[in-house]
């Protein structure tokens, strides 16, 4: 069980990326002696922000949780997930983990938190990391000079992890002129982080040309490409990463000049990342 016995105490959900989590709360409330049951359904967390779940009960009331379920019903987004209790004053966390696609966790009335995966199956918590991302639904387009995360390739990992990845990035830009620069970013800057960049910059069958690069720093284009493509074509990032800090990791892309179009990250792109060392 988990009491609500202030005005002040309340449950709530930290989501730590945008995606679309949803919540499930059964409680009773006591007012001398007197039992009546109520529950709550958080239909769609669609953000990184903080929500209450269980809200305070009324004055002279105690408010036993009897259960919640927090699942992650996102299509390709994992979300970093905190749940707490809070008095007003001081901040508890409950329960702290990456929700996969699919994946959700339920607290029962023995107080018990549980990790199902998204067949409905217990997790155990030791697995690592291993996920699979796409682009989907449309197009991720940057007409503007500076990183932005790609849409639907973002996802939580752990301070001091370690963490290999790859990504397979069908782009276009306006014009062949303007150049498809790519690089990742997290929260903080990360204790290690190697990155690299092979990828096509004008195709052709006979003589295509190519650009390689690599980076270290975050927000910093492997191959700073000046020169691109209207056909698609595929960038291939690779690298390694080891959290300072928890945080959303994200591939990330830029347009080398700001034009409409500059650079278009196609549907069906994606990035495979997996935890290498517990």
């Amino acid at each position: 069980m988990l009491l609500l016995t202030s005005t002040s105490d309340k449950v709530q959900v930290i989501t730590g990326s945008a995606g679309t989590i949803k919540v499930r709360a059964d409680w009773v409330d006591n007012v001398s002696g007197t039992i009546t049951p109520g529950r709550t359904n958080t239909a769609s967390i669609a953000t990184a922000t903080t929500t209450d779940v269980v809200a305070a009960p009324a004055s002279s009331t105690q408010r036993n949780v009897k259960s919640l379920s927090v699942r992650n019903t996102d299509a390709s987004v994992s979300n970093l997930i905190t749940i707490q209790h809070t008095d007003g004053t001081t901040t508890e966390e409950l329960w702290k983990g990456t929700l996969l696609s699919g994946e959700a966790v339920i607290f029962d009335q023995t107080g018990v938190f549980t990790l199902y995966d998204v067949n409905g199956a217990i997790k155990p918590s030791t697995a690592k990391l291993d996920v699979w991302l796409t682009v989907v639904g449309s197009d991720y387009v940057n007409a503007t000079t500076s990183f932005t995360d790609i849409t639907g390739l973002t996802t939580p990992l752990k301070s001091g992890k370690k963490y290999v990845f790859e990504a397979h990035l069908y782009s276009t830009n306006d014009a062949t002129t303007t150049g498809s620069q790519f690089g990742v970013n997290i929260g903080a800057a990360p204790t290690v982080l190697t990155l690299s960049d092979i990828g096509v910059v004008t195709t052709g069958a006979a003589a295509a040309a190519m650009s390689a690069g690599n980076a270290t720093a975050r927000d910093t284009a492997a191959s700073a490409d000046t020169t691109g493509s209207v056909s698609t074509r595929m960038h291939i990032v690779s690298g390694y990463i080891q959290p300072s800090a928890d945080g959303t990791f994200a591939m990330r892309g830029k347009s080398e000049v700001a034009v409409a179009a500059g650079l278009t990250v196609k549907v069906g792109s994606w990035l495979h990342i997996r935890e290498v060392d517990n």
